[in-house]
């Protein structure tokens, strides 16, 4: 996914002091951060007298907890990705963690949101519910919606967060059922089209492969669309491209298996685990068997 082209621009959008600075957007343009007088934000000084607390699920970086707070290694877009909560947390869309500053380690301190994330595959039927799909749905247009003509997202339709899956999920318990309240690790997040992000979560929230029903997949995909649709807040929206859902899931599949494979042979830690717990071979076989069933999905998808 990337930005459009076009000369640099700038926004403004909150973050911790008083203070502004400039940081790169993740399509070149240059972002005004208001109220960081550095893109990192302020040095938040040790933990107390809270102990670290190694968080479950971080296959890639370790994420740690000290208090209310959430530390990690800042990704590569550290600027682009400071910028976007920023935003998100100004415009009092809650879909994300709110951005701390850093700690003495040079770490990435967040604000620790509290709820279940289901990191262990189908650990739960409620994470994946009809009413968690729809809400799931709602959070996802929130964030576009949020980020849609801003700086942030240069010449592109929105931002995406481009890994929104269970994984990166916090749920709580609600009156409405167990449902998704935010989105996790926003290390990939960066310019692109609407139906990247609603693609990605109709992939990781659908089930695909040996035993999975086809005619199911496209049933919740076409609940995912119908939600996002439905969530629309502006007048006269245009309406999700569905007859394009299930190639972009094709190549989002193929992408990120490609993908594992090429950090593994770049000897990059993470890369080199997923593949030796069978990640690469894993994301081949659903690729094999959405292509199988795609026009029962899609059939589906329409109906």
């Amino acid at each position: 996914m990337t930005g459009g082209s076009g000369p640099p621009r700038r926004a403004e959008v909150a973050a911790a002091d008083g203070q502004s600075a400039e940081v790169a957007g993740a399509d070149g343009s240059t972002v005004e951060v208001a109220g960081a007088g550095d893109p990192a934000g302020e040095v938040v000084r040790g933990g107390g007298f809270d102990a670290e607390e190694v968080l479950a699920g971080g296959f890639i970086a370790e994420v740690v907890r000290i208090g209310d707070t959430v530390r990690r290694t800042p990704p590569a877009n550290a600027g682009f990705v400071t910028a976007l909560l920023a935003h998100l947390d100004r415009v009092g869309a809650q879909v994300a963690p709110r951005f701390l500053g850093t700690d003495e380690r040079g770490r990435q301190v967040l604000s620790h949101v509290a709820g279940r994330v289901p990191w262990r595959e189908r650990e739960d039927p409620a994470f994946f519910s009809d009413a968690a799909l729809t809400r799931l749905a709602e959070l996802i247009r929130a964030l576009h919606d949020a980020c849609a003509g801003t700086a942030l997202a240069g010449g592109a339709e929105t931002v995406c967060h481009r890994d929104v899956s269970p994984k990166n999920t916090v749920y709580r318990d609600l009156p409405a059922g167990l449902l998704p309240v935010a989105f996790l690790d926003w290390d990939l997040a960066a310019p692109g089209r609407r139906i990247d992000d609603v693609a990605f979560a109709a992939w990781h929230w659908g089930r695909l492969g040996e035993g999975a029903d086809p005619a199911e997949l496209g049933r919740r995909c076409r609940l995912l669309c119908d939600a996002y649709d439905a969530a629309a807040a502006g007048p006269d929206p245009v309406p999700l491209p569905r007859d394009v859902l299930v190639t972009v899931m094709l190549d989002q599949i193929e992408g990120t298996w490609r993908g594992i494979d090429a950090g593994a042979d770049r000897d990059e830690p993470g890369m080199r685990r997923l593949r030796a717990a069978g990640a690469v071979d894993g994301v081949r076989r659903w690729q094999d068997w959405l292509r199988t069933h795609r026009r029962t999905v899609q059939s589906t998808l329409h109906a």
